[in-house]
């Protein structure tokens, strides 16, 4: 009896040894990619520890500096680093790991970036497509009425009283309010929207819930203030809708907008009651599937937007030539953005009025302000963490190959990072040196040089790509650049604090520090 229970322990024992160790390590198809460490085939503890200790992203960047365009992380697990595989992963629609529910479920109800599948993603951001499109943002009288209120009528003149004083101010929670009060104005409408730029207190107060709200499970943080917060801007803007027949276009000297965002999605999903197949699991009211992906948007919209200002600041702070370079550009723009106007009588004193601002198209089209963006959100990505997919199942898919290793099974959890990719140095030469003039073409370009830009832009991944790419991208650029021009059109900007500027190893990548002190100067 005691030799049967041996034999069938070592049995046991072959079976899980084979199972566990030999089959990931010498026969699975993944066996043949470059592991990460030698214990990758077999554990995903490596790779765990360094998600733990805050060195992820640097260690994958050198793991692919080593092994090349794919390495192995884990037992099931890959990361790859290619313009091929971005086109077979994202492009080809793998759906999403299960991390990003565990991240971004807000009000236990999915949203655009918490949805896993592809099919429910795509019915949802069909809604909102049109109104975060380049061609509708450029031509939006409600975005250029919150432009010219966000820029002229609150962030100049704060900007002008901060350099008169000679004051430094820290720029990371400036511009997050920045990235606050247009997106929630553009959520919401102006008059229901955030004013984060003077509500100074409340925007600090705010700004340290978020950071426990960021690291928190969504059943931790569910239904707790910043939960509430939101919901009562989606409440303030239904209320809104119903007197909107009420109103006019100017209400107590000021231009009023729209809620564009919050009205379309509401409307798309009263006329097709999406809910009832948005969710995995049980229907969701529809209030809560509107206030998510609202909730998503303010999120994205205000952290990502302030961390790009900063480090672009930080960046143009040391080199006064190219502020002064930039400077002469902006000031071919009609109407320029000096501030403040030379005369009520030749520019509107309504609060608001577009006709102050130039046009998006025009400001969208200057060259240099355009490549200072882009090198910026190359170099310091808000969002240079890992993104990860899953393999699909054949059938009806067949295997995956990537980058030549065929046969990769369903299930597999694979991934591209802005920070790796953005370091190629064979389509970024000198990668870790801020220099905006690789985005700059002499036309009419060299054949060699317009296939060198057209490398860039496929490998230039601060937004994804594919249909899982970011839906606000047009808005934060044309955002950013307004912001951008006025800053420079107006003032210098000098460093006077930047200890701890390094960036988090973290999905999204603020300063270590959180802070950045600039000092504007006027010109």
């Amino acid at each position: 009896m005691a030799s049967v229970t041996v034999i069938a322990a070592i049995f046991l024992f072959i079976t899980l040894f084979y199972k566990f160790v030999i089959f990931p390590s010498f026969i699975s198809p993944l066996s043949k990619i470059p592991n990460a460490h030698f214990t990758s085939p077999i554990l995903p503890i490596w790779i765990w520890w360094k998600r733990r200790t805050g060195t992820e992203i640097r260690t994958i960047y050198s793991l692919h500096q080593k092994h090349g365009p794919i390495v192995r992380l884990g037992p099931n697990e890959l990361s790859v680093n290619s313009a091929g595989g971005l086109r077979t992963i994202y492009t080809g629609g793998f759906e999403k790991d299960k991390w990003y529910h565990d991240v971004f479920l807000n009000y236990g109800t999915e949203n655009l970036v918490s949805t896993l599948a592809c099919r429910p993603h795509s019915v949802q951001k069909r809604m909102l497509s049109n109104v975060y499109s380049k061609s509708y943002l450029q031509n939006s009288t409600d975005l250029q009425i919150i432009s010219s209120t966000v820029v002229l009528d609150r962030f100049l003149p704060l900007l002008e009283e901060l350099a008169r004083r000679r004051e430094p101010v820290n720029v990371l929670p400036l511009t997050q309010a920045v990235g606050m009060d247009f997106t929630s104005a553009y959520l919401f409408g102006m008059a229901n929207g955030t004013d984060f730029i003077r509500d100074v207190d409340f925007r600090n107060r705010w700004l340290g819930l978020y950071e426990t709200f960021k690291n928190q499970h969504p059943t931790e943080r569910a239904l707790g203030e910043i939960e509430r917060w939101c919901l009562s801007l989606c409440e303030k803007a239904a209320a809104w809708e119903r007197t909107a027949e009420k109103r006019g276009p100017v209400v107590d000297n000021r231009f009023i907008t729209n809620p564009v965002v919050y009205r379309q999605l509401s409307q798309c999903l009263e006329k097709t009651k999406a809910p009832q197949e948005y969710s995995d699991s049980e229907p969701k009211p529809m209030h809560l599937v509107v206030a998510s992906e609202m909730l998503d948007h303010l999120v994205a919209g205000h952290e990502t937007t302030g961390i790009t200002f900063t480090y672009l600041m930080w960046e143009m702070s040391q080199r006064p030539e190219l502020q002064t370079q930039l400077r002469q550009e902006l000031l071919t723009l009609s109407p320029p953005l000096t501030y403040p106007y030379p005369s009520p009588s030749t520019i509107s004193s309504i609060e608001g009025d577009p006709t102050r601002l130039p046009s998006a198209h025009a400001i969208d089209s200057l060259p240099l302000l355009n490549a200072i963006l882009l090198e910026t959100l190359r170099m310091h990505a808000a969002v240079p963490g890992p993104q990860p997919r899953v393999t699909p199942f054949s059938p009806p898919s067949a295997p995956t190959t990537l980058e030549g290793y065929t046969n990769i099974p369903g299930g597999v959890k694979v991934s591209a990072s802005a920070y790796t990719l953005h370091r190629n140095p064979d389509v970024y030469p000198q990668p870790e040196t801020w220099i905006p003039e690789r985005w700059l073409e002499s036309p009419p370009p060299e054949e060699s040089e317009s296939r060198k830009a057209e490398d860039m832009r496929r490998l230039f991944w601060a937004f994804g790509s594919g249909g899982r790419m970011c839906l606000g991208s047009n808005f934060a650029l044309q955002e950013m650049k307004l912001v951008i021009a006025a800053i420079y059109t107006n003032y210098t900007t000098v460093i006077v604090d930047d200890e701890g500027i390094e960036p988090e190893d973290a999905y999204i990548a603020p300063p270590k520090s959180r802070r950045l002190m600039i000092e504007f100067r006027r010109v």
